[in-house]
């Protein structure tokens, strides 16, 4: 008798271990992906406090000129490009790092839905839900990154 009850026991700890377990590794995705989008947003607003400042810049605005928040740690995916009129692209500097799916899925619900944010898919952004923009995006983008158009 006293076997049965531990294998019962036992037979309950393996259940709940199998069903919890899945669980906790996808709120742990979802943490890293959202820590993920909460950078490139930092990152993004270091830019365009840059930009504000020197409306007139063209290029990639250096890290050593942007202000980053207090406790920022820079995060070497991200870059940025400015064209002459003024229009600020951030993107990942390689196209698809770990993870990037997720990134765009809590970037897109961080900027609650905007159309400014996706993919460059052949020179075009593709937003987070799959449809073409027609914004077009400078070469400087590698094909397939995650990118935001715009300040």
């Amino acid at each position: 008798m006293p076997q049965v009850i531990a294998l019962f026991f036992l037979a309950i700890v393996a259940l709940t271990s199998a069903l919890y377990l899945p669980a906790q590794k996808a709120q742990g995705e979802v943490a890293i992906a959202d820590a993920g989008a909460t950078s490139l947003l930092a990152y993004r607003q270091a830019a365009i406090d840059y930009l504000n400042a020197n409306p007139t810049f063209t290029g990639t605005v250096p890290d050593a000129s942007m202000t980053f928040p207090w406790g920022y740690v820079r995060d070497s995916r991200w870059t940025n490009h400015v064209l002459s009129g003024g229009t600020l692209y951030v993107f990942e500097a390689t196209a698809y790092s770990p993870r990037t799916d997720q990134v765009l899925d809590q970037l897109y619900r961080k900027t609650m839905h905007s159309f400014s944010v996706g993919r460059n898919s052949g020179g075009q952004l593709v937003g987070a839900t799959g449809f073409s923009t027609g914004i077009l995006v400078p070469a400087a983008v590698p094909n397939g990154a995650l990118l935001i158009v715009g300040k």
